[in-house]
């Protein structure tokens, strides 16, 4: 009896010195796997991604992911290896502290270097400001001015034809005038001039709300009509609580068939932005000209704000036929006698 059990014990024992055999064995593989894998992660991750030193155009997106940018590099032929960059980006917790912009960046970094180049913001950008209603020509001129397009290119840009919604309406024979949103961008340096003008229009895309395009539906104006007044109202009045009783008399005149006789359309057709023109002046030939021709101009005169868009969205209720301007101050009257009385008194 006393045999048996020595030998049943001898047998568990042997069991037992086989599984942690087995055991060690397997953690020397793993071991072994790993310190493979710990060299092939160091190598690849110090090693230079390519011999070439030219740079690469790249555009990370604000909101981007780790994962979305590692998948951006790798598709460049910047990373030797997408998952390695990732796992690095992990260890050394950076992940989150990759920066948005433009970037040119050489081929022949690292993924060390690579992070550094990434998280320090190294980023090839002009920025640039556009004040509300300016003109494509206006917009041309400050981006020759700043060394981002020449100007032609810019306004030969412009008129070509672009994938939104928005634009659905636009007459194809005119430019974007009015679609450019004004605002402060940044560019990078080799951006080209459909480039420039993809970023404005995506940016007034984002513009244009949900609740604007539901009120646009409700209006008995066209969204091309909306930008076109807008942007006559953006060019005739600074302040914005004065916009929306501007924008009543403009839509006051069109329901009666009155002509609008705005002097931010003569404006517009000479290039002249004095605020009061003579009679002779206001007679010149253009279908801008909004003393001569009844209704909207062919479109807008200029790239209005969302301020000026929702003024002709949202005018205040008044029976105004007429409105001035004298020190900042906008004066508005029913009838023509009052209009010219304070134009006596305040002009």
């Amino acid at each position: 009896m006393k045999f048996k059990i020595k030998e049943k014990t001898l047998l568990e024992r042997k069991k037992s010195n086989k599984k942690l055999i087995i055991f060690g064995s397997l953690i020397a593989v793993i071991c072994f796997i790993l310190s493979i894998c710990a060299v092939y992660v160091q190598k690849t991750i110090n090693v230079a991604n390519s011999e070439d030193e030219s740079k690469t155009k790249i555009v990370i997106v604000a909101g981007e992911g780790s994962g979305d940018i590692a998948t951006k590099l790798s598709e460049a032929d910047l990373l030797k290896n997408r998952f390695v960059f990732i796992l690095y980006l992990n260890l050394v917790q950076a992940g989150d502290k990759l920066q948005a912009g433009d970037y040119e960046i050489p081929r022949n970094l690292n993924m060390v270097q690579m992070v550094e180049f990434l998280t320090t913001g190294k980023v090839t950008v002009n920025k640039v400001t556009f004040p509300e209603g300016w003109t494509l020509v206006k917009m041309g001129e400050r981006l020759e001015a700043n060394n981002i397009v020449s100007k032609n290119d810019f306004l030969t840009a412009a008129k070509k034809n672009y994938d939104y919604d928005f634009l659905d309406g636009k007459p194809a024979s005119v430019d974007l005038e009015g679609f450019l949103y004004p605002d402060t961008y940044i560019f990078g340096k080799n951006d080209t001039a459909d480039e420039v003008v993809q970023k404005m229009l995506t940016n007034f895309d984002k513009k244009l709300t949900n609740d604007i395009k539901s009120k646009v539906n409700g209006s008995e104006l066209s969204l091309y009509e909306v930008i076109t007044l807008a942007s006559i109202v953006e060019r005739e009045v600074a302040k914005p609580d004065d916009r929306k009783l501007v924008a009543s008399v403009f839509l006051n005149r069109l329901e009666i068939g009155m002509a609008l006789e705005s002097c931010a359309t003569i404006q517009y057709i000479t290039g002249d932005n004095k605020k009061q023109f003579t009679y002779a002046e206001t007679r010149v030939v253009s279908p801008y000209n909004t003393y001569i021709n009844k209704n909207l101009p062919p479109g807008p005169i200029g790239n209005p704000s969302i301020d000026s868009i929702l003024a002709v969205l949202e005018p205040e209720e008044s029976n105004y036929l007429y409105f001035l301007s004298a020190d900042g101050v906008t004066y508005f009257s029913r009838t023509l006698d009052e209009h010219e009385t304070k134009k006596a008194k305040y002009l």
